[in-house]
């Protein structure tokens, strides 16, 4: 991905906890104008719901910086907590030497010292809520709550003092097997689609198969033509239809 060029356009985010304190995950996802996304997770232990979710914007201020964004940029988010804290209450927990208005110490301090400190100019946050169907909101709480059920996680015979908050999967494999199990779950349904949106489902440019609409292989799948000039996903041990 060539940061120099991709604009990123909106981000999203959730925080997951099992236990609430128990072990937690962390997911981001942004959107960029050429349509390309990146996604991002991390898993940690003994933790809250409330640090995953700073976690997450936390991760993901930090790869934004990276990007030029689009003017009056959105992170959404389900966690009011994120928002109030981003947009209000860190300026007054500053003005008191980061204590809340009844003078007790600001919880998670380490975690908001990190948001203060990646502040974007002109990015706000927008509440979201939770399992209403929006789709991105659903995306990061999907990865969100893999990592916390240790989907990710390093091998349990390694050290546990290692911080697990920075494992990252490779974004090329986490991108990788999204696309595989759309592609199966394609195949399963028998889902016709579009050469348009063959491209996009497989990543993949417009090749002489595909202009000449002729059967090809991609992976484990067979890519076949209809006579209505759309393609059918088949898996390679099925029989010709």
């Amino acid at each position: 991905m060539d940061s120099s060029q991709n604009i990123a356009i909106e981000a999203a985010t959730d925080g997951a906890c099992s236990g609430n304190p128990g072990n937690g995950g962390w997911g981001g996802l942004i959107l960029f104008e050429d349509g390309s996304e990146l996604e991002i997770g991390g898993f940690e232990s003994n933790t809250t719901n409330n640090r995953m979710e700073l976690m997450a914007a936390i991760k993901t201020l930090e790869k934004l910086k990276q990007f030029k964004l689009k003017k009056n940029f959105k992170l959404r988010t389900d966690s009011k907590y994120l928002i109030d804290g981003y947009s209000s209450w860190i300026n007054n927990w500053k003005k008191n030497g980061w204590k809340t208005s009844t003078g007790k110490p600001v919880q998670n301090l380490d975690l908001w010292q990190k948001i203060d400190g990646l502040r974007i100019h002109e990015l706000t946050m927008e509440f979201v809520k939770g399992h209403s169907g929006d789709k991105y909101n659903e995306r990061v709480d999907l990865i969100a709550t893999n990592y916390s059920k240790g989907k990710n996680k390093i091998e349990k015979n390694q050290k546990e003092d290692i911080n697990q908050s920075d494992i990252e999967a490779p974004q090329e494999i986490i991108n990788l097997y999204s696309r595989i199990e759309l592609v199966s779950k394609f195949a399963q349904k028998g889902y016709l689609l579009t050469t348009s949106e063959l491209c996009d489902l497989l990543s993949v440019e417009e090749n002489n198969y595909i202009r000449e609409m002729k059967q090809f292989n991609w992976r484990n799948w067979i890519i076949k033509p209809t006579s209505k000039k759309l393609w059918r996903i088949q898996n390679n041990n099925q029989n010709p239809q």
